[in-house]
């Protein structure tokens, strides 16, 4: 008998992290398990519950579509991972699951160039909140205040040009870049509104070479002492700034804070492998985020939600933000000795962002979205995998070829109080994923993730 649904819920998710997180493959891999469910490789709710009914949606207005079906033909046919996301896009979709009796659920990702978080701090702040609030942060950092030199020089002039403020901020903005510090803001210097992503050169390449702010509106931040000196070349970049919070930063943002949940990718592997300057940075741009957000609710607006979930139709129903999976990646460039440690790693990192907020759910996942390795047995204590490597010795890409054996290294049990750079190494490897286009790839606990954002 045909099951009978009264009712359709919907699930807004942002899925959000900084560059090279995985986010494109995390999102390809889900859908193909949701358009191709198979309940013992994907397992949701209670043992045996399927998908049924799925069908892709038009993304909503002003969005990129999401685009599944070549992300995963890239993964297969060319051997490689999709390029990471240069655009807000879009998947939206519809199914029933055979555990829900009365109602079926349309399902919205959001997928954000992670490049953009640097800038939430811009959002609810004028140019000077925001001004103080990134000097603040450089004056407090020694490596982003070495980087940021050549501006902090420029500033001390006794009468500071618009060309040089900018023209030294670029640089430094570069010099963080290089320093591999991914405080950039604004973003458009590392992220265009092309898409086009910065290339790896010199500094003084990269400043040349790139726009802080929008084409002809470019703009610094400037302490107070300089916005009162200079009163003119700041009331410049305060409209600059106001352009851009409004065509850059607030559609994204506020596309975000309309979600009902998030997932929240933290690379645990390239923040060890960045060193602590990494680390720091994405600490501090998760925490200007959640500032932004947030996320949670009091009694009035849990009670309102609920009330309009059964009394309004979907499309007029309020959101905000009530769950958040807080997700470590790539979790099969970890030995499985150490996959355990990488979830230790994610909650010490992010916590307290989390339990400080009143009425939000929240849970830490250790996920593979796509399963590219395997271990292998090395010498007492060596943590050997096989896969097909991504990298040559030196770093540059190499064509695909035959597995090979690799070492990786051990996940510790905290985060060092300091480590450099290159201290730890988990080598890229290329995708495994099934050339039947209905036979999704082997996951580890992306399942798991769904299941918890959907409530």
């Amino acid at each position: 008998m045909p099951s009978l649904h009264l009712k359709t819920a919907e699930a807004r998710v942002g899925v959000v992290g900084l560059y090279s997180a995985g986010k494109t493959v995390l999102l390809t891999s889900l859908v193909n398990h949701l358009d191709h469910h198979d309940p013992d490789r994907f397992r949701l709710g209670k043992a045996g519950t399927s998908v049924r009914k799925f069908e892709l949606l038009p993304p909503d207005p002003n969005w990129v579509a999401f685009n599944y079906a070549g992300f995963r033909d890239a993964l297969v046919h060319n051997g490689r991972w999709p390029e990471k996301t240069r655009d807000r896009s879009m998947l939206a979709c519809r199914f029933t699951r055979t555990d829900w009796n009365i109602s079926d659920c349309v399902l919205k990702l959001y997928d954000l160039p992670g490049e953009r978080l640097a800038d939430a701090a811009m959002l609810g702040r004028s140019f000077a909140g925001w001004s103080d609030h990134v000097l603040n942060r450089v004056a407090n950092d020694t490596p982003s205040r070495t980087a940021c030199e050549p501006f902090l020089q420029a500033l001390t002039a006794d009468a500071p040009d618009e060309a040089g403020l900018i023209g030294t901020y670029r640089l430094s903005l570069a010099n963080l870049i290089l320093s591999l510090k991914p405080f950039v803001t604004p973003s458009t210097f590392l992220l265009d509104t092309n898409g086009t992503l910065a290339q790896r050169r010199t500094a003084g390449e990269l400043a040349a070479g790139r726009k802080s702010g929008l084409d002809g509106a470019e703009f610094a931040p400037l302490p107070a002492d300089a916005r009162a000196r200079l009163p003119e070349i700041t009331a410049r970049f305060a409209a600059r700034f106001e352009r851009y919070k409004a065509e850059v930063v607030q559609p994204f943002l506020v596309a975000l804070k309309s979600c009902t949940s998030l997932v929240v990718l933290v690379d645990v592997m390239m923040l060890l492998a960045g060193g602590v300057g990494m680390y720091d940075d994405n600490r501090q741009i998760l925490k200007d985020l959640f500032d932004v957000l947030d996320p949670g609710e009091n009694l009035l607006k849990a009670a309102g939600r609920h009330l309009s979930n059964v009394f309004l139709p979907r499309q007029w129903r309020p959101g905000w933000i009530t769950r958040v999976a807080f997700v470590a990646p790539k979790l099969d460039l970890v030995h499985p000795t150490d996959r355990d440690r990488t979830l230790s790693l994610l909650r010490r990192m992010v916590g307290k962002m989390a339990d400080n907020r009143d009425g939000l759910a929240h849970k830490y996942f250790n996920v593979s979205a796509v399963v590219s390795t395997r271990p292998m047995p090395g010498a007492e204590g060596e943590r050997v995998m096989l896969g097909i490597p991504f990298r040559d010795a030196d770093g540059k890409k190499i064509p695909p070829g035959v597995e090979q054996r690799f070492p990786v290294s051990a996940v510790p049990d905290d985060w060092p109080a300091d480590w450099p750079a290159g201290a730890f190494a988990y080598p890229e490897v290329y995708p495994r994923v099934p050339t039947r286009k209905d036979y999704p790839p082997d996951q580890l606990n992306l399942d798991a993730v769904l299941d918890f954002v959907l409530g």
